[in-house]
């Protein structure tokens, strides 16, 4: 969300917010619904039939296989920063992030990049007056910057609470704000705070450019897939409740009444016989022949599509098989990779911003100073090894050394 520079330096905060505001509610039915689907509340579940007709909907927890999947395998390690040139500085500097809570903090922005396409982060100070860092929910949260092509933050929004009971919290560089926000969305008087970050201490961390979910594109994808197994389950349900046709003259009433079927109906599945009166009747039953070959081709095939597009692999698939050497595993995890890849950057960009407020705070703590600008960020995952084929090499080497 970006904001005119010169209006916020000349308007007063409690003017410029209730737009900004109203602004990032349109937003929130989009947010809402990926929040539901990573927690398995999918569309499928607000399905009606008709009564009589079964009604099985099923879910099936392709988002959170793909937010996850991302998330671990982007930080399949803790974030390590180095600098051999300030290494009073950054030891300092993982102190305060392993007594922050930071580890923590970096799984929680991972998975929320991954499910909403941006996480925010907090800097703030806990009750012992140490430095801490917060994954804040990003359907409350988010961060105004200037409209200029370096897109500086200005500040950061926090919306807690419901109704009549909401409280907007506004950080800038300098200080916090806190107004309470009526359901009209008009702010009270703002009770003021300082901070010792130097720097607007929200952080906001990108999923692409468009900030744009894992498993948002493929969303339709997974309704169909929904729509395909639980219409599949009716199926059957309804073959097992297959229709008895009569041919010819005959009559299954009671003798009393001839017209009171429904008895009759359950007396014929206790008994299970039935008398035919003339050589011409004749009864059936009336059969759906679903095509189950044709069905699971279908079914197979927008499972597929799903990893195929959000170029998450499936690791229950066959091709994954136990004999594949390491390179191989490699190749096949090629797409995943270059996702990642995009993926890292952002977070990068929101880490580095991330240590510049600790820099600011670290000075003004009296602890060594720290070059935010020079650290190297590196974000290790785990990879397949092939050991046996680098043993040839190794042996090669070591028989006829360079």
């Amino acid at each position: 969300m970006t904001l005119d520079r010169e209006a916020f330096l000349s308007q007063p905060l409690q003017k410029l917010l209730p737009p900004l505001i109203q602004t990032f509610g349109a937003q929130r039915p989009r947010l809402d619904r990926l929040h539901r689907y990573a927690q398995g509340r999918h569309d499928i579940l607000l399905r009606t039939r008709p009564e009589g007709l079964p009604n099985q909907r099923l879910t099936h927890g392709f988002p959170r296989y793909i937010a996850q999947l991302m998330a671990g395998y982007l930080l399949g390690e803790p974030v390590r920063y180095e600098d051999p040139q300030q290494p009073d500085a950054v030891d300092a500097l993982n102190r305060l992030y392993r007594a922050g809570g930071a580890e923590q903090a970096d799984m929680e922005l991972a998975y929320q990049q991954s499910v909403y396409g941006r996480a925010v982060s907090l800097c703030y100070h806990g009750a012992d007056g140490q430095p801490r860092v917060a994954a804040l929910d990003p359907r409350y949260a988010f961060v105004v910057r200037d409209d200029t092509v370096e897109q500086r933050p200005l500040m950061g929004v926090l919306l807690t609470g419901s109704g009549d009971q909401r409280t907007a919290t506004m950080y800038t560089a300098e200080q916090v704000l806190r107004c309470p926000l009526d359901a009209a969305g008009r702010l009270g008087s703002a009770r003021t705070a300082g901070h010792l970050f130097g720097r607007v201490p929200m952080v906001e961390y990108l999923n692409d450019l468009e900030g744009q979910g894992d498993f948002e594109e493929v969303l339709p994808l997974i309704d169909a897939y929904d729509l395909l197994s639980s219409d599949r389950l009716n199926d059957r349900a309804q073959f097992a409740d297959a229709l008895l046709v009569l041919t010819g003259v005959m009559g299954l009433g009671t003798a009393e009444d001839p017209t009171d079927f429904r008895s009759a109906a359950r007396r014929l599945r206790q008994d299970r016989t039935l008398a035919l009166p003339d050589s011409d009747a004749k009864a059936e039953w009336l059969l759906k022949n679903p095509v189950e070959k044709d069905i699971d081709v279908l079914r197979q095939a927008l499972a597929n599509d799903i990893h195929k597009f959000s170029m998450t692999p499936d690791f229950s698939d066959e091709r994954f098989a136990g004999n594949l050497s390491g390179i191989a595993i490699k190749y096949k995890l090629f797409c995943l990779e270059q996702k990642i890849r995009l993926k890292e950057r952002w977070l990068i960009s929101g880490l580095r911003e991330r240590a510049r407020l600790m820099a600011c705070c670290m000075a003004q703590s009296g602890l060594p100073q720290l070059d935010a600008e020079q650290l190297t960020i590196r974000l290790q995952r785990r990879l397949p090894e092939d050991d046996p084929e680098q043993v040839p090499t190794l042996r090669t080497l070591a028989e006829n050394p360079p």
